[in-house]
Parts: structure tokens; C-alpha cells; sequence
């Protein structure tokens, strides 16, 4: 049977598994899975449970949202988090058979959480949904009115943020009665309970002007009825993920120093301090990573794992992303001494463990969006492959590596996806793709947008030039106050040598990038004319208009200081592509969400006017009511509609 060819309308078609967790003795595999559904135009996933075997069970049919799946320690019940009608509850539903009910029954948002040891409470970061008559008229309806008070007041998939923050709570398993355990207005997340189910450590910011010290995060703990709150001391700066040892002696968590920087090109660390008290250390400094997942692809996928001690206290595992990969590493509490464990070209995006022998992982590589596998005792077994039938029917391109020197003589890591009825005696036009951040990273994982466009005859190109992560702090840190700069030279190094193949058309070349992937196609068509077209989507314009985005009171720790000032002011428009708009003369197609709190409207908008001013070849798409996700996890429909636009766009000028 002739295999077809990647297009768009496969994203119905593809489905993603999403969280996993497995049971206490380490042979069910608790999994959601998410499926678009065109006529509906939504997001639907389900649970399944999986055994090591790979038998699947389907546990939760139907057209639900479900999330955060987690079993009961005794392994009786799976937990999940449901969303329906824009209110989340907690469910419970029988391992051994029986129907779902649900624990909970309010309003507002649940997001990480943990049963006690004994089975008998879950504790949790909820966040209360208060009814408001006067700002929340009617249900589907926009309020009368925002009153804004802080800085921090949207966040770009949220929209505007309620007043309420989110705490910790406790939840009694068998009446489902909630009780708040902490308060304040700054907000308390990512508890987790001690083992002997006395305690729950989390963190939180509490202080007055939390906002000028947004990254001054503290580490507490309170007694499993929320009282008896003690800070933990450990180095002033930005923290998550705390958990506690299998022995209850320690504390793990990530974090950094350095709390006065907003800064990407800073590494995290992987630090543990003792519960009683003492000096925190941080035990992955040798790493040169940040011990979790940094790679990014369209399928949706978020770094989901949280730190897993085994159950001797001695060893913790957690993810990092390491020259284009994502994979397993395991470190020694006591010597420090980290090893990869698991892990080859390809994207760990979530993975648990029982603290024993038996880990589980969901892998993505480049032809493969996603599939669930087993490790113990040293095997890795593949016990769910979701998209076998739909591959066994479709041809995929498969990337090869590409190495050069960049800028200053530097190494620089790309990749190059022919079209998967390559003939190197063809010319074919190449798309060079620029990922955001900046400090992020492409890597070994599925990309379904660059999937259609070699199946569209395109030649892509994608690389982590300076800047990105996984290669080191130093390399990171090259586009500190730099913003354009030695990532541009690297990728025109990168064309130049790319055109030196007989079979790239040098007169056939498009660029695109989103956020700042769409800075840089700002930037390089505001440099050079090498391009026949370009596509910039949710991108940066001004770097003064950024000033107003959802972080954007951050900005001047990210830059040289307060945009408005005078010292500072030529800084900020030197940096601005908008400045360079008079030499942009590339045909250029804006694609941008009017519901982007990151990079927002006003930044589309400056530039197409300013180019439609000019005369030159614009134009604009707008997609309303989605975010800056659009192209990652936006409406079914408007993802489509998107890569449909740049396919006619970029083949005017790029299909002979």
C-alpha cells in the first residue's frame, strides 16, 4: 500500500499522550491521552490505564477533559482533575472496576496535588472561584469592568488574573470537605506531603512588594492541618518543585540564585536542604544543565515531571536538555555524581517512578509524536505506540543532523528535513525556522508543522544558534543584552553554507520563526534581502510596546534598566526590529493571536502599518480569541487555518 504524505489535516488524525503515572507497585501505567476533534472544534482527552504488557484499558470514554491523573498509595483508586462546563473538580474512580464520582463539587482551579500516605486527604493547590455579579455578569460574558492594582495583573493563556491567588488546601477523602490551609494575598503553590503525612512543604513569595521581588521565592512548611508554618532557609532567588525524601530527612527542590535577574541564559540547579534545618546545597552544579525540559515542538507537550527519590533517599532522577535531547539523569545526593540513566536522540517529556525498579516514560523523537515505554532492570520496552496504525500509513521525513561553526568559531547544532521523496538532482526552495525563547530549544522530538512543509516539498531547516539552552550557560548567555545579534550570524553562516548543496535553490528561500523566532525574522529581514519571503508570527516589533506584555514590567532586569530612561532609551530602540522597518523590503506575512498576553496585539499591528506606510508586500492574518499558544495548543480550527495561510503564502514566492 502507497503510504501518504503528511498534510494538515493530520492533526485530527494524530493522538497525543499527555501525563503519566504510575501505580505504587510498578505495573499499571495511569495515562491521559488528547485528541482534536475538527467538528467540534475542541480538545478532548481520556484516561487509560495501561499494564506493563501493553494491555490498555480504556477507563474514561467520551468527550471529557481530563488531567493530573494520580493513584491512591494503596493503589486502590485513580484520582484525575475534570474539567466540564469551565469548572475543574476532583474524581475518584475504582481500580478493580466501578464508576467515577466525583470528590469535589466547587468552583475554581485545582492544579498540583498529592494524597497522604494514610489514603485518607488530598492536599492541593487550589485556586477559588469567587462569583462576582458585578465583574462576572453572566456566565460566557465578559465582565462589567477590570480594576487593576498590579503590575503582574494577565498572563498570556489566563487572560486577565482573578483576584484570588492560589493555596493549599486539604481535602478529607471520604466527605470531600475542603479546608484552606494557607492565606495571604501573594499566593502559596507546589505542595508536597511528607512521608509519614505530617507535613507539606511548598512554596511561595511573601513579600509586601512581591512584585519588585518577584523572584524571591521561599520554601515553606506547615503541619498537615496548616499550622505551625516555618520558612526553610535556603539562597535568596527563584525555587519550585520541592519534595520531600522517602526518610523525611530533606528537602529537594529546583532553584537559582540571582533572584534580581529575569534572565533565561541563567542554569537552575537541582538542590536539597535538610528539613531540621542546615545549609541548602546545590548538587548538579557539574551538570552545566537545568535539570528539567527545555526542548520545544507543536505537539503541545510541557516539562510535566517532578523530581523522584528512590527509595533509599540516596538518589534523586529528574529530566535536563542536553545538545538537542531530553533525557533521564540520576544524581547522588551525598557525592553529587550525576550519570545519564535513560535516554538516547529523543524528547522525555514526562516520566515517573515507583522508587524502585521501575520507571515510566513518554518519549517523542522525530518520528514519533509520542509513545509510552517501560524501563526495569535495564530493559526498555515500548508498551504503547498511540500512532502505529496512522504511521504504518503516511511517509515521514526523518531530519539529519547538521554541525557547523557560528559565530566567534562556535558550534553550532541544526538539522535539516529533506521532503520525504528527496532527489538530490532537484533544486528545492528552503525554509530556515527560528525558534523562541529565545532560550529554548529545538531537539529530537516530532514537529508536525515542519512535517507538512517537507511534505509540501520544502527543504526546512532548524537550528539552536546562540542563546539557546542545553549547550552550557556561556552559550546561553551570548544573547544577554545582545538580542539579535550573534543568533543572526549564525544563521546566515548557516544559509551560506546550506546553498553550497547543489540541490538548495538560493534564490528560493523563506524564513519564519513565532515570538522570538518572529523577533529574528524581524531582524534578519530588516538586515539582509537574501530571503524571497518570510512569515513572523506572535512576535516582538518594539521592545518598548513588549514593556506592556504580561512580564513585561520584568523587562528592565532582563536589559540594562527602565525603558523610559533617557540613558536607556537608545538601547531599547536599537533593539527594536521596528527600527530597521525602512530596509525591510522581503515580502513578509504576519501571523499573531489578539489574545497574546506575551507578545500582544500592538506588536503585529506597529509593523504591518508601518510596512503598509512604506508600500511594500504585507500582509496580516488575526485569529481571534487564542493566545500565544496558537500554534502549539490553540482552537483546532485556527491551527489548521494558520498553516494553511503560510503554505499559500510562502508558495507564491518560493513554488516555481
Amino acid at each position: 500500500m502507497k503510504r501518504r504524505l503528511i498534510d494538515i489535516q493530520d492533526l485530527y488524525k494524530i493522538k497525543f499522550l499527555k501525563e503519566i503515572a504510575l501505580s505504587p507497585d510498578g505495573n499499571k501505567i495511569a495515562c491521559t491521552i488528547e485528541w482534536m476533534d475538527k467538528k467540534k472544534n475542541k480538545y478532548f482527552s481520556n484516561l487509560y490505564v495501561i499494564t506493563d504488557d501493553g494491555e490498555k484499558h480504556h477507563y474514561i470514554r467520551g468527550n471529557k477533559n481530563i488531567k493530573n491523573p494520580q493513584w491512591s498509595p494503596n493503589g486502590k483508586f485513580i484520582s484525575f482533575v475534570l474539567t466540564e462546563k469551565e469548572e475543574q473538580n476532583i474524581w475518584f474512580i475504582p481500580v478493580d472496576g466501578g464508576e467515577a464520582f466525583a470528590l469535589t463539587d466547587t468552583k475554581g482551579f485545582f492544579e498540583k496535588y498529592e494524597w497522604t500516605p494514610d489514603c485518607k486527604n488530598i492536599i492541593c493547590e487550589f485556586t477559588i472561584k469567587k462569583e462576582d455579579k458585578e465583574r462576572i455578569p453572566e456566565k460566557g460574558k465578559p465582565p462589567l469592568y477590570y480594576h487593576i492594582k498590579n503590575a503582574l495583573y494577565k498572563v498570556d493563556g489566563f487572560g486577565i488574573l482573578p483576584e484570588e491567588r492560589s493555596h493549599i488546601w486539604k481535602i478529607n477523602v471520604r466527605s470531600g470537605k475542603m479546608v484552606q490551609l494557607t492565606h495571604g494575598q501573594n499566593g502559596d503553590y507546589s505542595p508536597s506531603v511528607s512521608p509519614d503525612g505530617k507535613k507539606i512543604v511548598f512554596i511561595s513569595n511573601r513579600n509586601k512588594n512581591w512584585e519588585e521581588k518577584f523572584t524571591y521565592i521561599d520554601i515553606f512548611i506547615i503541619d498537615i492541618n496548616g499550622e505551625k508554618e516555618k520558612r526553610v532557609k535556603t539562597p535568596v532567588g527563584p525555587k519550585g518543585r520541592p519534595v520531600f525524601s522517602p526518610n523525611g530527612k530533606m528537602i529537594a527542590y529546583i532553584g537559582r540564585k540571582y533572584p534580581d535577574e529575569y534572565v533565561g541564559w541563567r542554569n537552575y540547579y537541582l538542590w536539597v536542604v535538610p528539613v531540621r534545618g542546615g545549609k541548602a546545597v546545590n548538587i548538579t552544579k557539574s551538570l552545566g544543565r537545568s535539570p528539567y525540559d527545555m526542548t520545544i515542538d507543536d505537539l503541545g507537550h510541557y516539562d510535566v515531571s517532578y523530581l523522584k527519590f528512590s527509595n533509599d533517599s540516596r538518589s534523586i532522577f529528574f529530566t535536563a536538555s542536553d545538545n538537542g535531547s531530553t533525557n533521564l539523569y540520576v544524581v547522588d545526593v551525598m557525592t553529587h555524581k550525576i550519570r545519564k540513566f535513560i535516554g538516547e536522540s529523543e524528547r522525555i517529556y514526562a516520566f515517573d517512578y515507583n522508587g524502585e525498579d521501575t520507571f515510566a516514560q513518554a518519549i517523542s523523537n522525530p518520528i514519533d509524536p509520542g509513545s509510552l515505554y517501560i524501563f526495569r532492570n535495564n530493559i526498555r520496552k515500548k508498551v504503547v505506540d498511540l500512532n502505529r496504525n496512522y504511521f504504518n500509513t503516511h511517509r515521514v521525513a526523518k531530519p539529519e543532523e547538521f554541525r557547523f561553526k557560528g559565530d566567534k568559531g562556535d558550534d553550532i547544532h541544526g538539522w535539516l528535513l529533506k521532503p520525504p521523496n528527496f532527489n538530490k538532482k532537484k533544486k528545492y526552495p528552503l525554509i530556515v525556522q527560528i525558534h523562541g525563547g529565545p532560550h529554548m530549544a529545538y531537539g529530537n522530538s516530532f514537529f508536525h508543522e515542519f512535517q507538512v512543509l517537507a511534505a509540501n516539498g520544502y527543504i526546512v531547516f532548524y537550528s539552536n544558534p546562540h542563546g539557546s539552552q542545553g549547550y552550557g550557560e556561556k552559550f546561553a548567555r551570548a544573547l544577554h543584552n545582545r538580542w539579535g545579534i550573534p543568533d543572526s550570524k549564525d544563521i546566515l553562516k548557516a544559509v551560506k553554507l546550506l546553498t553550497q548543496r547543489k540541490y538548495i535553490d538560493k534564490k528560493r528561500m523563506g524564513v519564519m520563526g513565532g515570538s522570538y523566532g518572529g523577533f529574528m525574522t524581524n531582524w534578519l529581514i530588516g538586515h539582509t534581502d537574501i530571503f524571497r519571503v518570510a512569515v513572523t508570527m506572535r512576535s516582538v516589533v518594539s521592545m518598548f510596546s513588549q514593556c506592556g506584555s504580561d512580564y513585561g514590567f520584568l523587562r528592565n532586569r532582563s536589559f540594562k534598566g527602565n525603558w523610559w530612561e533617557k540613558n536607556n532609551f537608545q538601547f531599547y530602540w536599537n533593539m527594536s526590529p521596528l527600527k530597521y522597518v525602512k530596509h525591510m523590503k522581503t515580502p513578509l506575512l504576519i501571523i499573531h493571536s489578539e489574545q497574546d498576553h506575551r507578545c500582544p496585539i500592538t506588536q503585529a499591528e506597529e509593523l504591518f502599518v508601518a510596512l503598509k506606510i512604506l508600500k511594500r508586500d504585507v500582509e496580516m492574518v488575526r485569529f481571534p480569541i487564542d493566545g500565544h499558544e496558537l500554534s502549539r495548543h490553540g482552537t483546532p480550527r485556527r491551527r489548521e487555518k494558520r498553516l494553511a495561510c503560510i503554505l499559500d503564502f510562502i508558495g507564491r514566492y518560493l513554488k516555481k
